[in-house]
């Protein structure tokens, strides 16, 4: 990590320490509920206990997963093509996934989310510097529900070079059709298992309840070679103890367990250690994806993954708030920055809002000047004889004391010395500017990217393979 770049850590060796204790006593005196005949023998065969319905995974066969799994640390483009590597000191963002709603970018208003605003986010997210992978930002509520999941996917395919994600997998019949899609556009299911161009999320049931299907998902995930981003969502108070010690550990051991299944099942499969802690709101019982402790249980998990020498992705970008206001941009701020100053190595959240049930494309543009603010912060102050700038200052000083025109100012400026927004307001704006306000500017620029941004076209070849997928998916998967 670069010596200049700002960081925190909320836990301390000790309390880490705690945290992964309990998790280990979890899995040993309480048990996960495997609700799969396989698995349990699966687990089973590797030293697990069975008692009733009823899974204990002792200390031994929690390190033998952690030395059958891998860490993912490679991203590849949907073409196969190298995107990033985890370990650069850098933060990397993805977008939300799965809202029902969106805001419609030309009224404002509230709306179910259709296909098409699929494939349109899509593209915006593909031109905008700072969002490093893409998934499925809606879940479009004008397919099937049983082919959600793949439509909502190919259209991520067709509109986006990035690295991409899935829709998260709830049924484990999505995840060929998913795989069989990105290999074909990447070069056949050998360089899929060569160079993985797509992740596939599955969430453990809180607390510690692994369903038939949340099971054979990750069986299904792992044996496909895709990379297994385990993904538990505890609630505190609700799901999981109140306190975040507590919900930390519980979390810890829905990962450990999920990877023990993931390396029973296919030896080797990559990982990714995710956090999706959230509170309740005890007036109303329902998850507050706006509480700072999303952004400080993030925080935690990174020490936490980090300790395994896994990567760690967490929400971040995350608020509660109904409307684009004051309080969308502090809590999405704050829930964001204690993670990445944790080190975390992808932050979630892009494009959503309302604790993840509306997004909107000028969300979007927002959040990734929010991600540049929060890059230059992180990045830290860099002293070095270039920045001290000694030699400029003793001309400049007794010339006439002014450093606008010198090269100096011009080098560091492109370098990035002072953060330039895209959409804030700053004063001196121009007064012909008629689009006032930064949602007003978000849209407009949202708009601007789905006129002149142009994603490469699949092959023809390609597109005929992803149109037969989906076919075959919706004549085998949609009831009649």
């Amino acid at each position: 990590m670069p010596g200049n770049r700002l960081y925190l850590q909320l836990l301390s060796e000790e309390a880490l320490d705690q945290i992964e204790e309990t998790a280990y006593r979890l899995l040993d005196e309480v048990g996960i509920s495997l609700q799969h005949a396989t698995a349990t023998e699966m687990l089973h065969g590797r030293g697990c206990r069975i008692e009733e319905d009823r899974v204990f995974v002792p200390r031994d066969v929690v390190q033998w997963a952690l030395d059958n799994v891998t860490a993912h640390t490679e991203f590849f483009n949907v073409d196969g093509s190298p995107g990033f590597a985890f370990g650069d000191g850098q933060i990397r963002f993805h977008n939300s996934g799965g809202p029902p709603f969106m805001f419609d970018l030309d009224t404002g208003e509230r709306r179910y989310a259709l296909l098409k605003d699929v494939a349109e986010v899509t593209r915006v997210l593909d031109a905008l510097p700072n969002v490093d992978v893409v998934i499925p930002l809606f879940g479009p509520q004008d397919v099937p529900p049983e082919l959600l999941v793949v439509a909502s996917t190919e259209m991520v395919l067709r509109n986006t070079r990035k690295p991409v994600s899935s829709a998260a997998i709830e049924k484990p019949e999505h995840v060929p059709y998913v795989v069989e899609m990105a290999a074909a556009c990447c070069g056949g299911m050998d360089a899929f298992r060569e160079h993985p161009t797509m992740s596939i999320s599955v969430s453990p049931v809180s607390p510690l309840t692994f369903t038939e299907d949340v099971t054979v998902s990750i069986i299904a995930v792992a044996e496909s070679g895709a990379p297994f981003h385990s993904l538990p969502a505890p609630s505190l108070g609700a799901s999981s103890p109140i306190t975040m010690a507590g919900a930390l550990a519980q979390q810890h051991a829905e990962i450990l367990a999920s990877f023990a299944i993931a390396a029973a099942a296919r030896p080797g499969t990559p990982v990714v250690y995710c956090s999706r802690i959230s509170p309740i709101d005890l007036r109303t019982a329902t998850s507050s994806w706006g509480g700072p402790e999303v952004g400080m249980t993030g925080a935690c998990a990174a020490q936490l993954a980090h300790r395994l020498g896994l990567a760690c992705d967490c929400y971040g970008l995350s608020t509660s708030s109904t409307k684009l206001d004051s309080q969308f941009a502090y809590e999405r701020l704050a829930n964001a920055f204690a993670p990445a100053l944790a080190g975390v190595d992808i932050l979630s959240g892009v494009g959503g809002t309302e604790s993840g049930l509306v997004g909107g494309l000028e969300i979007a543009i927002i959040d990734d000047e929010i991600i540049s603010l929060m890059k230059h912060i992180v990045a830290g102050c860099e002293v070095s004889e270039e920045t001290l700038a000694f030699d400029v200052m003793k001309e400049v000083i007794p010339r006439d004391g002014v450093f606008l025109r010198e090269r100096h100012t011009v080098q560091q400026m492109r370098k990035g010395a002072i953060w330039i927004p895209a959409v804030s307001e700053r004063t001196g704006s121009s007064v012909d500017d008629t689009e006032t306000g930064v949602v007003a500017r978000a849209r407009a620029r949202a708009k601007e990217i789905l006129q002149t941004h142009e994603v490469e076209p699949l092959s023809d070849d390609v597109s005929r393979q992803l149109d037969e997928i989906v076919e075959r998916a919706r004549s085998e998967l949609v009831r009649a």
